[in-house]
């Protein structure tokens, strides 16, 4: 059987997606957590996986780089990282559920997001991306460059 990874980058509304096949990028989606969830369902054997996933709930790291002057745009802020904070939660509840794997990066300045040129170069992905299936891939990629292969679930 095929060795996958999935990168993940959590989002309130849909997450990005990155498919790694035997350390090849195959495939980007755009998915909410019930299109993962029935997604994950279709497949057999994606136990064996592991998800690699940006860790939006490392807070200090977020709050601290979208500090903003006013409240209100503070506030806004905070409101749109808490909802991509409990869109996490969410994903990694099903995860334990299902028995996957899953390894948690924390957020950096150097992921692929807004470096199409980078993420092209490491990927060797031509098609159609967008910033939050970049950031999925970075996250994927990262757990292929580190082996992180034997991370059991992380039950609470």
């Amino acid at each position: 059987m095929a060795e996958m990874v999935i990168g993940v980058d959590p989002d309130s509304d849909k997450h990005g997606v990155a498919i790694y096949l035997d350390g090849a990028l195959v495939d980007l989606k755009m998915m909410s957590l019930v299109e993962l969830r029935c997604w994950v369902a279709e497949r057999v054997g994606i136990k064996s996986s592991l998800f690699s996933i940006e860790n939006v709930l490392a807070q200090n790291f977020v709050y601290g780089r979208n500090t903003r002057n006013s409240k209100a745009a503070h506030a806004k802020v905070a409101l749109s990282v808490g909802r991509c904070q409990q869109a996490q939660t969410e994903l990694m509840r099903e995860l334990d559920h299902m028995g996957i794997k899953y390894v948690l990066h924390k957020p950096s300045g150097r992921n692929w997001a807004k470096n199409k040129a980078l993420f092209e170069q490491r990927t060797g992905w031509d098609k159609k991306s967008n910033v939050d299936t970049r950031s999925a891939a970075y996250f994927g990629w990262l757990a292929l460059q580190k082996g992180a292969r034997h991370v059991g679930t992380n039950r609470r």
